[in-house]
């Protein structure tokens, strides 16, 4: 075998090599990614879930749209939904705390029982919706939903709302949602992501 066929032989090899190394580490790093994606999800919807009193409190993620519901409990009618926001989160950002060194995203209100508050804010005034029944009276416009035929329940437009949870380990909760959120919305829904 000549020089030359040898080398190519090498190069060939050596091709083969990197080619399979690159697979390998993509599937690697895809697994990976796709599994911190996965779990910053659980993690944003364990810490938006909370139920105390007469209240109950989810969050639903579907790629770079947050949903969070609230119901009610309401006498004579049962669990309604209280309020809902669809907040697309690449133009929705968390308000930073300003005030406690140790808390970025959320507000912890010291009273029997602890709350919580966490901050939406439109970026530039951006208006997402904020779903409510007619048992709050609209404050202003409005579009009927579709939920209940359009009878029960309609549509505001609302460029900054907040999410409050009561009770016991709200702020573990607070943390834990508004951490992965931040985390979240930069590694998965921002241009460079």
């Amino acid at each position: 075998m000549s020089k030359h066929a040898r080398m190519f032989e090498g190069s060939s090899l050596r091709l083969r090599f990197i080619t399979a190394l690159m697979i390998w580490g993509a599937s690697c790093f895809g697994a990976a990614a796709s599994g911190g994606k996965s779990t910053l999800i659980a993690q944003i919807e364990t810490g938006g879930q909370n139920e105390f009193g007469d209240e109950r409190h989810a969050v639903k993620v579907d790629d770079c749209q947050l949903t969070t519901y609230r119901w009610k409990n309401v006498p004579d009618e049962g669990w309604v939904l209280w309020t809902s926001f669809d907040v697309p989160m690449m133009l929705v950002d968390l308000k930073e705390n300003e005030l406690t060194q140790e808390i970025d995203y959320f507000f912890l209100v010291e009273t029997d029982p602890q709350s919580t508050l966490i901050f939406l804010n439109g970026r530039d005034g951006f208006e997402f919706t904020h779903e409510k029944p007619f048992h709050r009276k609209p404050k202003g416009e409005f579009t009927r939903s579709p939920r209940g035929d359009g009878t029960t329940h309609y549509f505001e437009k609302k460029s900054e709302v907040f999410i409050m949870h009561q009770g016991p380990d709200v702020q573990e909760k607070a943390l834990l949602f508004t951490n992965a959120y931040v985390q979240y919305v930069r590694d998965f829904c921002s241009y460079t992501s």
